[in-house]
């Protein structure tokens, strides 16, 4: 049987997301719980497992296992891009991989322009949807940069040059989108990311 883009991302996001949930503690399931189930807040919904009062018979370690099947059960009812949509607002460090593509740490050398101005620094994690540049230089939402950076495969040096758009304000940076990127470049980055992985 042949699986579609759509369900092989969706079982990397679901083998990632497996590993994390096993690892929070209970009010960040509760809040995994909420995400998915399309309520806003942090707290607990009213009609949740997670509120509902422990019985004589029921132990932490039970409802805690509830509430994760609850979640298991929901993962596997949305499609693709709805669960990243409902776990994108989640900011725990176990989530940062929550996106539509995977990101790579690393230490790339990036030369950028923006606003009639070239800077020189460095990107800190990448992904084939975007970068971030550690920089305290002054940005804003939306601006415009040109970037140019190098990426190496099998001694093979791969220049990069594209246009992004910076989404993310930073103390020590900036995240960037990029913006002009064809499917082939995407396609190699992602490449190299997985290979790493």
């Amino acid at each position: 049987m042949a699986y579609t883009a759509d369900q092989i991302e969706k079982h990397t996001i679901v083998a990632r997301l497996s590993v994390s949930i096993y690892r929070m503690d209970d009010d960040q399931l509760v809040t995994v719980l909420n995400l998915l189930e399309n309520k806003s807040g942090l707290a607990a919904p009213a009609n949740t497992l997670a509120t509902e009062p422990a019985s004589q018979n029921s132990s932490p370690n039970i409802r805690r296992q509830m509430i994760i099947a609850r979640i298991f059960i929901l993962i596997n009812q949305l499609d693709k891009d709805t669960l990243l949509l409902r776990l994108r607002p989640f900011h725990h460090p176990d989530f940062r991989w929550v996106r539509e593509y995977p990101r790579l740490s690393c230490y790339l050398q990036v030369d950028f322009a923006a606003g009639g101005k070239a800077y020189r620094s460095s990107i800190r994690d990448i992904s084939a949807s975007g970068v971030f540049i550690e920089t305290g230089d002054s940005f804003k939402p939306g601006q415009e940069i040109a970037l140019c950076f190098t990426l190496s495969e099998s001694n093979e040096m791969l220049p990069f040059k594209l246009k992004g758009r910076v989404t993310r304000l930073y103390p020590d940076g900036i995240g960037v989108q990029y913006l002009n990127m064809t499917k082939y470049q995407r396609d190699i980055i992602n490449t190299l990311i997985e290979k790493i992985h």
